[in-house]
């Protein structure tokens, strides 16, 4: 993927600019590198990048942050607190700036043989980051503001469908936005600066389905993640499409994406079979 600059400036709220500004400015000063994550990379991608209506809005932000150590992240944490600008709030990941919540997730050399992170002092919460590390080093730069400049990083649309994908299986059956964004992703990946790739580099590809563009769109899709994701990344991407396609399946993620989507067109069968395209996808772009 390249690193392409889509210029937002204008089309972003301000709240939104000047908690990530904020952000940027702190991160900065202390070498620590982040990204947008979760619904807002979404909507960042979908709706301004490429003119897409996202599903629904949010005024949240995550932060994927890499770090090395919880001492680095408390320096983070503390120094974000002492420009007076952003307080914390009872979870220990997530901060206000106004009336914006901020989650800041670590990963990085933070994690555990295993890719996890343990929030000290307790440890009670873990959270699996696998699929962070790959996403972030294959992001793509925005600008948010023109005068002053500011840039971030978002992950491309292949590397958000990996986090969510991860995301929804680690907390079911809590997060079914999840897999309702996840489909939303697989269905609107051709008109997302795709559609050309279809009809010249991956024509087989389409003629396979049938000039299905939603279909070979979502297997250009699975192929799209397998060419960022790392080995341990890409086999627990391959686990869970398996085990919720497969034959003694319970179909989890099928039923939440259903059960989730506004498309009357939508229904089990069709979802099942466009998640199915996606594994397949998936496969094929395996090493």
């Amino acid at each position: 993927m390249n690193n392409l600059l889509f210029d937002l400036s204008g089309k972003i709220d301000r709240q939104t600019i000047d908690a990530l500004a904020a952000v940027k400015r702190i991160a900065d000063s202390l070498n620590i590198r982040f990204f947008i994550v979760g619904a807002t990379a979404r909507d960042l991608i979908l709706q301004y990048c490429y003119g897409i209506e996202s599903p629904r809005r949010t005024e949240d932000i995550d932060l994927g942050v890499e770090i090395a150590n919880w001492d680095e992240f408390g320096r983070l944490t503390t120094a974000l607190m002492e420009t007076g600008e952003f307080s914390p709030a009872r979870e220990k990941h997530r901060f206000l700036f106004g009336h914006v919540r901020i989650d800041i997730i670590p990963f990085g050399p933070i994690t555990d043989e295993h890719m996890r992170i343990s929030w000290p002092p307790e440890h009670e919460i873990i959270m699996n980051m696998a699929g962070f590390e790959e996403v972030y080093e294959h992001s793509i730069t925005i600008r948010l503001r023109s005068a002053p400049e500011l840039d971030v990083k978002l992950p491309t649309l292949p590397g958000l469908a990996i986090l969510k994908i991860i995301s929804w299986e680690q907390r079911y059956p809590e997060r079914k936005k999840d897999a309702e964004d996840l489909l939303f992703i697989m269905r609107k990946y051709e008109d997302a600066g795709n559609t050309d790739r279809l009809y010249d580099i991956e024509l087989n590809l389409l003629i396979e389905e049938s000039f299905d563009t939603t279909h070979a769109g979502a297997r250009l899709l699975g192929r799209d993640m397998a060419n960022i994701a790392n080995p341990g990344t890409l086999n627990a991407l391959k686990k869970i499409l398996e085990d919720e396609t497969g034959d003694r399946s319970q179909f989890k993620l099928v039923t939440d994406m259903a059960r989730g989507t506004l498309n009357i067109g939508d229904n089990f069968d069709r979802v099942l079979l466009l998640v199915e395209k996606l594994k397949q996808g998936l496969i094929e772009g395996a090493p």
